[in-house]
């Protein structure tokens, strides 16, 4: 679920959501709302809490915001708080509405297509001051580009650039001492390399590390 600014609101779809959650009592929606250009955060920031208002304590919804950022499935179903709400960190969110640190993996940059080198991806990453902790989330979304079909864009980072997914996991592991929290991908690639397998490596160093 995302946000719905190209049609002018800041909110999420809430009639989607909520009848998904009706029909589905055992599962949550993570809403997430990336990036947007400082001319248009004014206006989403002022109108964020008006438009999740029916989720909070005392709102209309039949589910509410979840009060942590990182739930445990049981509870959050035990205590119907089924929708979790994150927002990039340029934001400044407060509970229960919760930052994270989102940075894209795609470039477009006077026509030319290519993807970010994993220094400027690590570096966009660890030089946000809140890095450090581990209640703020890392997440690399594996995508993006305007204009392009997906199966281009699979052409473009995948093969040996999902490879790049491993190196910053390990470079970030060396800057901030934790690692990063979460890797979206909209798309299956095209090639021999499965997500599958390059997140069970950055599992396993991650266990090592932190173990």
């Amino acid at each position: 679920v995302v946000s719905r600014q190209s049609s002018g609101s800041s909110g999420i779809n809430a009639e989607y959501g909520e009848a998904f959650l009706a029909a589905h009592p055992d599962e949550i929606v993570v809403v997430r709302m990336k990036d947007h250009e400082e001319a248009s955060r004014a206006y989403i920031r002022a109108n964020l809490r008006n438009e999740v208002a029916r989720f909070l304590p005392g709102g209309s919804g039949k589910v509410k915001l979840s009060r942590t950022d990182n739930p445990i499935l049981g509870e959050a179903i035990e205590r119907n708080e089924r929708i979790v709400m994150t927002v990039n960190g340029g934001f400044y969110p407060r509970a229960p509405i919760f930052a994270l640190k989102q940075v894209e993996t795609y470039k477009l940059e006077g026509g030319t297509k290519s993807c970010f080198a994993t220094s400027e991806i690590v570096n966009r990453l660890v030089s946000d001051s809140r890095s450090k902790y581990d209640t703020y989330p890392l997440q690399v979304d594996w995508y993006y580009g305007f204009g392009l079909c997906l199966w281009d864009l699979a052409g473009l980072c995948d093969g040996t650039e999902y490879h790049k997914l491993i190196d910053i996991n390990k470079e970030v592991v060396k800057a901030t001492r934790r690692p990063i929290n979460l890797i979206m991908i909209d798309y299956a690639g095209r090639g021999d390399v499965r997500l599958s397998d390059v997140v069970e490596e950055i599992n396993r160093y991650n266990v090592k590390m932190f173990t």
